[in-house]
């Protein structure tokens, strides 16, 4: 029998009494491919009542062993795709993911940012520059450590709790600041004006119970990695913690894990997949919620590597569709300025203003000449000369290939259509 959530069983049962849904339970609990958990989430039943009396446990069954497969499958073809990518493209086309997946996780919530104002930032903090604005700074400099630092060891609730301020800092306002020691120590009512969805534990006592749990459960390496990060997603949402800026906690929380055990490119494709999906995302947290299935996150884990994989094949799609327009852009070049060398200094400057202007978030983000010229120096000071460099980008300015789109700091963009 095809496996089904124990809530659909149990609404089968009531037409049907030859199933028996706690027997059904019980074996799936106790199976040998099941993963039992000392994770006690807040449930509620179709009366309303609620309890946290049941363990969190999923069955590693056909499925969610075949979208693993697929996961990792897919994250061999990234790597490899991106590393057909020149280095200014792959960097350029990682800030625009991370500034996607920022841009993303904050509308799931309802925070309206702009795609340029956050890649602005990503921009300056990447080249050592202070950014002249101070909202979303922090969030942008802990995704950055997604990229530049080691997986994050949560060992106690203070970890918790500096994690969540370095990445929100300056984004709540003080009255939904935390009011207990690490977390909030008030109630809580998740649903809009007409419906509860959902009452997370009310104070900060159960809520430190529910998250020593987690810790311990998120240091646990017996647990197959995608799915002890999924896991951990549902509990910390569902635990609640804080009274605002869960959903950006819970998702930078599985994009910095996941970057460290997948891929950065995977990692950052994971708000843009909910943004499109978000009725869904919003569903597989409700029924995950219900006491008639029984705790059981075989099916929200499955739904959620759906997801995963869907970003992985956007970006897939999306580098693919830009090394082949990269491709082409080098093509054009050598054939309209009869270039016979791509080892020659002015094609390989001109193909660095190509890759800017192709992968780049926004026209004014993309490559300065200052830092173009100290790039092709670093790599060679006898073939790169500064003065030399500066003279090429004066040339093909003069001949309108390149256009100066600012002057401090000096910037040009390449005029070709691509």
């Amino acid at each position: 029998m095809t496996l089904k959530p124990l809530s659909i069983l149990s609404y089968m049962s009531s037409k049907d009494n030859s199933i028996d849904v706690k027997a059904e339970y019980d074996r799936r609990l106790n199976s040998e491919s099941s993963f039992k958990t000392s994770l006690f989430p807040v449930l509620t039943d179709k009366n309303g009542h609620q309890s946290d009396v049941l363990p969190i446990f999923f069955i590693e069954d056909r499925n969610l062993v075949i979208s693993s497969n697929k996961i990792q499958n897919n994250s061999r073809k990234i790597i490899q795709l991106s590393h057909e990518l020149p280095g200014i493209a792959q960097n350029s086309y990682i800030q625009s993911l991370l500034t996607d997946e920022i841009q993303f996780s904050n509308e799931i919530e309802g925070v309206k940012t702009d795609r340029k104002e956050i890649g602005t930032i990503v921009d300056n903090l990447q080249n050592n520059n202070t950014p002249s604005q101070r909202r979303l700074v922090s969030t942008v400099k802990k995704y950055l450590d997604i990229l530049n630092e080691p997986v994050i060891r949560i060992n106690n609730f203070e970890d918790l709790r500096n994690l969540y301020d370095n990445l929100t800092a300056g984004e709540i306002l003080a009255e939904k600041l935390p009011d207990g020691e690490f977390f909030r120590d008030s109630s809580v009512r998740i649903g809009n004006s007409t419906q509860t969805v959902h009452r997370p534990p009310v104070d900060e006592k159960k809520i430190k119970e529910k998250l020593y749990s987690l810790i311990d459960f998120m240091n646990n390496d017996d647990i197959p990695p995608i799915e002890k990060s999924l896991v951990t997603h549902f509990m910390f949402e569902n635990t609640h913690p804080f009274n605002y800026g869960n959903g950006r906690m819970g998702r930078y929380l599985l994009s910095q894990y996941l970057s460290k055990k997948i891929d950065s490119f995977t990692a950052l494709s994971i708000s843009s997949s909910i943004h499109e999906n978000q009725n869904k995302y919003y569903k597989m947290f409700k029924d995950a919620d219900k006491f008639e299935n029984y705790a059981e996150l075989t099916f929200f884990i499955g739904q959620m590597m759906n997801l995963i994989i869907e970003g992985q094949e956007s970006v897939l799609e999306n580098m693919s569709r830009l090394l082949s327009t990269l491709n082409q852009a080098r093509d054009r070049l050598k054939q309209d300025l009869d270039f016979a060398d791509e080892e020659n200094i002015e094609f390989e400057v001109l193909m660095i203003f190509v890759q800017s202007k192709l992968f780049s978030v926004d026209s004014s983000l993309g490559i300065k000449d200052t830092d173009l010229i100290n790039l092709l120096y670093n790599q060679n000071t006898k073939k790169y000369k500064k003065i030399k460099v500066k003279g090429i980008i004066e040339k093909y300015e003069k001949l309108g290939i390149l256009e100066k789109i600012n002057g401090k700091p000096l910037q040009h963009e390449i005029r070709i259509q691509l």
